[in-house]
């Protein structure tokens, strides 16, 4: 067990980069210690640190053994005394951090990306958003969603209604059909034919899981542990890329009558905009549209000058905007504030640019 002392200056972020060159390890940190609040650390206060292991890279054996020990579950494969945590108990299901970064799959692994077409943006507007998120192989069986999975918590839908999880499946399905045989298909399976780019159902042993009766299969502690080793495998984590982005064709490229006939990438046009629009649109999508119509309204300038502005120009758009996202609707954005900082983290450091026109997409080569 290795510990670390928190110094003047720390945040979990930071030790988490200082010990595993990663930031994105916080949240392991933080559940180990029983952190709830990862800004409230204090100097001299001794951290746990996570041990590495290596993750097991294969569905394959039926033999798998889960066992519960107090609020901890564990796996094993028969014939063999290892055991890894797979999550911790909570209200109907469990939890599971993961560790699985988005960042460290993102640079290490060129060959992927390229055939995915992501731009340096793309990827840098990710990465911030990820953070905020939660890691490759996090799942969540515990909450009326039944099942959460990967980077941006892809659900199966609460009660009987329709959830992007199904078309994430979809999208492994299309790309590497091996896994998600692998993963989902010889256990039973499938993905429904109504299922779209965004939303659907699963069906299992031939049946449509549209019902929240049908849906607690998937709470079970063993399909928690197909997606979470699901969530080690390179090819279903470069699907979880390449779905995520694709998240901005959602929203980013249309025109609106609420923007005065303009585009959301047209008033909004860096880094990191683009960055805090994906996140707000992930943790809230209904809520990103109007949040930016107000803010533009408060800006007093009109959406032809704020479309036709400088980088002074939308600075105070995204101030508004900002400000807006903290307060609006009956379920405003989850820690907005807490978020907002996250994704400015990223322009101090100078890993997204606040400049105007510096996002780049690559929609159109995809």
């Amino acid at each position: 067990m290795s510990t670390y002392t928190v110094r003047s200056g720390d945040s979990l972020s930071r030790i988490a980069m200082r010990n595993f060159g990663t930031a994105a390890r916080w949240r392991e940190i933080a559940d180990l210690n029983g952190i709830p609040d990862p800004s409230r650390i204090r100097v001299g206060q001794v951290l746990v640190l996570p041990q590495e292991e290596t993750p097991e890279k294969s569905t394959r054996r039926e033999d798998v053994i889960i066992t519960e020990e107090g609020k901890r579950v564990f796996y094993r494969y028969a014939g063999s005394a290892a055991k890894r945590e797979l999550g911790k108990k909570f209200k109907k299901g469990l939890f599971r951090i993961g560790k699985q970064s988005p960042e460290e799959f993102l640079e290490a692994n060129g060959r992927y990306l390229a055939r995915l077409k992501l731009s340096k943006s793309e990827v840098s507007a990710l990465l911030a958003t990820s953070e905020n998120e939660g890691n490759l192989d996090a799942v969540n069986t515990w909450d009326n969603s039944f099942m959460s999975f990967g980077m941006f918590q892809w659900t199966l839908g609460a009660r009987g209604d329709k959830g992007e999880l199904p078309a994430l499946m979809k999208r492994v399905q299309q790309e590497f059909p091996d896994a998600f045989e692998q993963y989902a298909g010889q256990f039973g399976v499938r993905v429904s034919a109504d299922t779209d780019g965004r939303y659907g159902y699963l069906i299992h042993n031939g049946k449509k899981i549209d019902t929240a009766a049908e849906k607690g299969f998937f709470r079970s502690h063993s399909s928690a542990y197909r997606f979470a080793i699901a969530g080690t495998d390179k090819r279903v984590n470069a699907v979880q890329v390449l779905h995520a982005i694709s998240r901005f064709d959602w929203f980013f490229f249309n025109t609106e009558a609420k923007l005065g006939g303009y585009r959301l990438c047209d008033l909004l046009t860096s880094e990191y905009a683009a960055s805090l629009l994906l996140d707000n649109h992930v943790n809230r999508p209904g809520y990103v549209l109007p949040c930016v119509a107000r803010a533009a309204q408060q800006t007093g300038r009109t959406f032809r000058q704020l479309a036709e502005g400088s980088d002074a120009d939308e600075s105070r758009l995204i101030k508004q905007y900002l400000a807006v996202r903290e307060s609006y609707g009956r379920s405003p954005m989850t820690h907005a504030a807490q978020r907002a900082l996250v994704t400015k983290k990223y322009v101090d450091t100078g890993r997204i640019s606040a400049k105007r026109g510096s996002f780049k997409s690559n929609s159109d080569r995809r």
